[in-house]
């Protein structure tokens, strides 16, 4: 896999990548207009930085599999421009600007954090070009979207019933809520209580941190001091790892429940933490169809073992596939006529299919198609939220994440 963090910090160029200048210099600009560009920002640094390589890796085998395929609309080449969020807002929203305006990208996906895509979100719909997600901030998709945006995530929202259905399984019925004040985070709560009381738990109380905090003591003891029968951790990666060694250091006993963004991260988490301190933490995260043909091509793909769980990865990979066949099916890449042909290519009915060439091949021929991606079965609502949503259960056991099952 890529290591992204020994790149450049900005603007990897990636796919066919850009041509050197003296080479630029000779082409002709006819040429050089046949290349269609899209863009992405990735998070390789910060909070979030260990989900940017595989998202990439993702996004430049489709690009490549386009291409060498013969491209789209006629012939015509992916041109992917990449730049990294940093974990950050103000960059997101930097990075933004320069794929729109120098990279005249038609295209801006990735967004892992719903911090960077809330921030990045008024500027593309300013220019009438398409955002896509990896984010889970109901915020993205509510008011005036244009009809240009589509999230290839769980809402914040369904990630709380999620989560009082993994404290159902656990047997915990008086919990509390440990959650990093975050757009992303801070809707589950409600939707966490709701679902906690329609299985006849409780919630006891809810204690709210801040990120990046230089101590979590007073929040961990405040959580746990009671001793309920778990805490349901909400954080991210670096924050996680805090908490994790404060809930250690305290000999708490609560039962953990954490998201794959802090007690996961790519397997970060373990390797901050070490085996004592992860023991019996659950965590959960959006599950991609992992028993599908689809998602087992796609590890394939990825160069990766059989059975590997890529959870965000293939968000990636799905984003840069629909994008190629709405361009095709639309037959331009006008954003503002492309994304309608999103859910064309996308929703039933249509002819099942998995594999963005025979797709692309299918829509030239005339043929109504139903893709199913890597990271989702790729069905949207009005608002553009992935429908069919499941979720993927870890328990660390000695060591390692152990699968523990599928909540939806």
């Amino acid at each position: 896999m890529t290591d992204a963090l020994s790149m450049t910090r900005r603007s990897v160029v990636a796919g066919l990548g850009a041509l050197p200048l003296a080479a630029a210099l000779r082409t002709p600009a006819i040429a050089q207009a046949a290349d269609v560009p899209i863009g992405m920002v990735l998070p390789f640094s910060g909070a979030t930085g260990a989900y940017g390589p595989a998202m990439k890796q993702a996004a430049d085998l489709v690009v490549a599999k386009v291409n060498d395929s013969g491209g789209i609309m006629g012939g015509r080449k992916l041109k992917l421009f990449i730049e990294d969020s940093e974990t950050s807002a103000t960059t997101a929203v930097t990075a933004s600007k320069k794929l729109l305006e120098v990279n005249k990208v038609e295209l801006v996906g990735g967004f892992w954090g719903s911090p960077e895509a809330l921030a990045a979100k008024p500027i593309i719909l300013a220019a009438d070009k398409v955002q896509m997600l990896s984010c889970a901030a109901n915020a993205v998709t509510e008011g005036d979207t244009k009809g240009l945006i589509y999230r290839l995530q769980a809402k914040s929202s369904q990630w709380g019933p999620a989560g009082a259905k993994v404290m159902q399984k656990i047997g915990a019925k008086k919990v509390t809520v440990l959650a990093q004040q975050n757009p992303f985070i801070v809707a589950m709560v409600e939707p966490f209580k709701a679902e906690m009381a329609k299985i006849g738990g409780e919630v006891v109380d809810v204690v709210m941190y801040n990120p990046d905090q230089a101590s979590y003591r007073a929040e961990v003891e405040k959580a746990f001091g009671p001793e309920p029968d778990a805490v349901f951790v909400l954080p991210l990666l670096t924050d996680m790892v805090s908490i994790a060694k404060e809930i250690y250091r305290g000999g708490f006993t609560s039962k953990v429940v954490s998201l794959g963004t802090g007690a996961d991260a790519e397997g970060k988490f373990l390797k901050a933490v070490g085996p004592d301190v992860a023991e019996g933490i659950y965590h959960l995260q959006p599950a991609p169809p992992i028993d599908s043909p689809s998602y087992a091509r796609f590890v394939k793909e990825m160069g990766a073992p059989e059975g590997t769980v890529f959870l965000f990865a293939g968000n990636a990979w799905d984003q840069v596939c629909i994008t190629a066949l709405a361009m095709e099916h639309a037959k331009t890449q006008e954003a503002a006529v492309w994304t309608k042909s999103v859910r064309e290519v996308c929703n039933p009915p249509g002819e099942f299919v998995d594999d963005v060439v025979e797709a692309l091949k299918m829509i030239r021929d005339g043929k109504k198609i139903n893709f199913n991606g890597a990271g989702c079965t790729c069905d949207f609502d009005e608002k553009g939220d992935s429908l069919n949503r499941s979720f993927y259960v870890q328990l660390i056991k000695d060591g390692k994440n152990t699968p523990f099952g599928v909540v939806s």
